[in-house]
């Protein structure tokens, strides 16, 4: 921890002469490609004097109109006597056709426009892996000729050995104006980064506190003494993390999407997170400002911050602009030039944080290119399609224009159960996905699909997000649901549709009774299952539900383990449809609902529900398939072999029962396994279990309270040469228990899992099986074909299991004994047994 005059002593030893500083810092966050400007309603007020006009509706932000902003913010700020930095805090890619069609071309062209000093890395900046962000950093730098020096900034993420990275990111930067220096420090948010997006092979994030606080001592050894953390964490953890450090000035962070202002903003019928500038307290007992700015290019914070000769920050000052086009507002229909001078009149009253603003032409000009080109994209094929796949909500509903009604009244639609599909594989930290039939919105007709067709189907402005809940609970969101579509003033569009999740229907049963065999097969990777009630599952849901809309009304209780994914929904459909080509009707072993009766109680079958498969068989399809089993077998064409690496490890901890109930606690094991032995997070699957001690005749006497069972698995890069299961089991019997224990206690830190002591006590050696997945099942949500394992098999070729493959229910007699035992064993005490 630096001391509080650090600062004063590096300067002295470096000869540097103090003087005072007035800085402002121009900054935005979180655009994910969206290039073009927003619209927002804002709250009709007396001063509007609009009359008949509830809302009225404006355009924001959009790049040649932030452009003009930007450069007329900072021309005004010169002009006063200002320092003026433009920063850049992180997501600058992913979340709308822009970057699935151009892949950070046009993001890049955008930037480059505004020409940051400095763009500090967002989680998303990783979903394609090192490769892209490393091409779109090439692009940031050599888009705009008179801006080659924009520096990227990641404090805590360490490229690995091979990663094209390197060499194109620093930790910090240091800029010196009028003689004083300036030093800025680039920080990424580590857990949700690693795992549930897709930094290549052997690149890490460290901890986010102590990565800044290193670069921090850094910049103040090197005479720096106005030092500002631009991050990528979040305003509550900027708040709670970054703020604190010792010889930080300032935060300028992103990631939470946060609107900071104050009373002017608020009139404007905004909401807001936060004052701005938020002000507190650095480790220094100094004055430390921290602001964000929102989102989506609808906004551009205005930080000023006057520094006195010692570095010190003597005030913070500023506010949020939102530049807006003045000159075309809508209510129900374009409004009259008087009533657009009563709006601008009314914005320009609020404390000058509305900016009335032209479009740049430049920019303008290099957009409308981008814009005419996702146009014509749009329409072209992204994946074929076989056969219709039909509509529905609830099944037998009859919404298809394209299949007769009895096609959809056994399991519901085809349409929107492979877009709960497409949910899953875009969801890779996700168990399972649920969509509601009402997002959804038309069949997928035969021929083919298009950009456009997938925005027909999926048509609302909803985001992917992924929740946290335990099989109970599961259970009660999907209960309400029906019981709200159900209800007179209810809608059907609530009927649920899931991928990697199963049930029975009866609608004609009260609430709370409906759903039934409820089972889970994870990423339908594996077998089906009965639905843990007190397990932590993972799922991948839409943003409109996920707010407790459409009857989910218990999703909106588990808010604090939302993760925004920020892909739209419709890009979901298209990102599945071009990774696997063709579009199927998806098995129906796996649709989600297996069999259904409707309210006045007539049953429509029990579709194509088997007994559990176990895992490696193939799936039940609707015609036969080739099975091979032996390794020499012939695959079905257009097969993908896929190579996993499974086994088991032994950990403690104080309470196993707790320990296995946080939020994210499998996924940072994974996480941290994956940091060990050098491989992609998205790739790992870890599921943790509270082993039971029995007594030698066999009977549950009770839980061992500090030991945990971790089952994990780990898929092999598909033509990999580096990482292959060879090298992955080699270097998990080297890492150990020792090394794992570490790796994995640190990015459970980082995730904030704070407060256990963990230690892994036994790593035994796992085993290689191969499977192969045919075309119907493609890509990570398939259900594969073993062809080797060493799995011990029983006589009829499958892994011993019991004749109903799943777990006997508990006999009367059983319980009795249990009880006997517990007497015996605990005398007054068998209450707790």
């Amino acid at each position: 921890m630096a001391r509080p005059y650090c600062r004063l002593i590096a300067l002295l030893l470096a000869g540097v002469a103090a003087a005072p500083l007035n800085l402002t810092i121009l900054h935005m966050n979180d655009h994910h490609s969206h290039l073009s400007g927003e619209t927002i309603s804002l709250k009709q007020t007396s001063s509007m004097n609009v009359t008949g006009v509830k809302d009225i509706k404006i355009t924001l932000g959009g790049f040649p109109r932030i452009v003009t902003a930007y450069n007329r913010l900072k021309a005004e700020a010169e002009v006063a006597g200002r320092t003026v930095l433009k920063l850049h805090a992180g997501d600058a890619l992913t979340g709308t056709s822009f970057y699935t069609l151009f892949k950070g071309e046009a993001d890049a062209k955008m930037m480059a426009m505004v020409c940051f000093d400095a763009f500090a890395l967002g989680n998303h900046e990783f979903d394609d892996g090192d490769s892209a962000l490393a091409g779109f950093i090439q692009k940031l730098k050599t888009s705009n000729s008179s801006c080659p020096n924009t520096a990227v900034l990641a404090a805590n993420v360490v490229p690995g050995a091979s990663s094209p990275l390197i060499g194109k990111i620093q930790k910090s930067t240091t800029l010196t104006v009028n003689g004083e220096k300036i030093g800025i420090i680039g920080i990424d948010i580590m857990g949700k980064t690693m795992m549930s997006s897709s930094p290549s092979a052997g690149t890490i994030l460290t901890d986010e506190k102590a990565a800044a606080q290193t670069e921090i001592n850094t910049l103040l050894a090197a005479g720096v003494n106005k030092i500002i953390l631009l991050t990528h964490i979040g305003y509550d953890l900027d708040q709670e993390w970054m703020a604190g450090l010792s010889g930080v000035d300032a935060v300028v962070g992103a990631d939470s999407h946060t609107l900071l202002g104050d009373s002017s903003t608020t009139t404007a019928g905004l909401s807001i997170g936060g004052l701005y500038p938020t002000v507190m307290t650095n480790g220094d007992g100094k004055k430390v400002c921290v602001t964000t700015a929102w989102e989506y290019t609808k906004a551009i914070g205005n930080l000023e911050i006057d520094f006195d000769a010692n570095g010190d920050v003597l005030s913070c000052g500023g506010s949020p602009k939102f530049p807006y086009d003045g000159t075309s507002m809508v209510a129900d229909s374009a409004l009259s030039a008087d009533d657009l001078t009563l709006v601008n009149n009314h914005l320009n009253s609020l404390g000058g944080q509305f900016i009335a603003t032209a479009q740049d032409s430049a920019t303008l000009t290099l957009l409308t290119n981008y814009s005419g080109q996702v146009d014509a994209l749009k329409k072209l094929k992204i994946a074929d399609v076989p056969v219709t796949l039909c509509y529905d909500r609830f099944p037998g509903e009859g919404r298809s224009t394209a299949c007769p009604k009895n096609a959809t009244e056994k399991q519901g639609g085809a349409a929107c159960q492979l877009v709960a599909q497409a949910f899953l594989y875009v969801s890779k930290t996700a168990d399972f996905a649920i969509q509601n039939g009402g997002g959804c919105r038309s069949d997928i007709v035969a021929g083919n699909l298009s950009y456009n067709g997938a925005i027909t189907m999926l048509p609302f402005a909803n985001l992917i997000v992924t929740l946290k809940m335990t099989g109970a609970q599961v259970k009660q969101v999907l209960e309400e649901a029906l019981d709200y579509g159900l209800s007179a003033g209810g809608s059907s569009g609530a009927y649920p549709y899931a991928s990697g999740l199963r049930f029975d229907v009866n609608c004609n049963m009260s609430k709370g009774s409906r759903f039934s065999n409820m089972e889970v097969n994870s990423r339908l990777t594996g077998t089906w299952t009965a639905i843990d009630p007190l397990k932590n599952y993972t799922l991948g849901t839409n943003s409109y539900t996920a707010a407790g809309k459409d009857g989910y009304v218990s999703f909106a209780s588990v808010q604090a383990s939302l993760v925004n994914l920020q892909i739209d929904y419709a890009e979901g459909l298209v990102t599945y449809a071009k990774a696997v080509g063709t579009l199927t009707i998806p098995p129906l072993s796996d649709w989600s609902t297996q069999a259904y009766t409707n309210k006045v109680g007539v049953s429509f079958g029990t579709g194509a529900r088997t007994a559990s498969p176990t895992k490696g068989t193939p799936a039940p399809t609707t015609a036969p398939t080739a099975s091979p089993t032996a390794s020499n077998a012939t695959s079905p064409p257009g097969s993908v072999t896929v190579t996993k690496v499974v086994g088991t490890m032994a950990m403690e901890v104080a309470n196993c029962t707790m320990f296995t109930g946080m939020p994210g606690v499998e996924g940072a094991v994974a996480a941290g396994f994956a940091s060990a032995i050098g491989v992609a997070a998205s790739s790992v699957k870890v599921t943790l279990s509270c082993p039971s001690r029995r007594l030698a005749s066999g009977l549950l006497a009770r839980r061992l309270a500090d030991a945990v069972n971790a089952e994990y698995e780990i898929t092999i890069p598909a033509g990999s040469t580096t990482i292959t299961a060879a090298s992955v089991t080699s270097v998990i019997v080297s890492e150990g228990a020792t090394g794992l224990s570490s790796k994995i206690a640190t990015i459970m830190t980082a995730a904030n899992i704070v407060g256990v002591n963990l230690k892994v006590t036994s790593v035994p050696m796992p085993e290689t099986k191969t499977f192969v997945s045919t075309p119907s099942t493609t890509l990570s949500t398939a259900k594969s074909a073993s062809i080797s394992t060493s799995t011990p098999k029983s006589s009829s070729g499958t892994e011993s299991k019991s004749s109903s493959g799943a777990e006997s229910r508990l006999s009367s007699t059983w319980i009795s004994q249990l009880i006997a035992v517990c007497l015996g064993i605990m005398g007054s005490q068998a209450v707790a047994c």
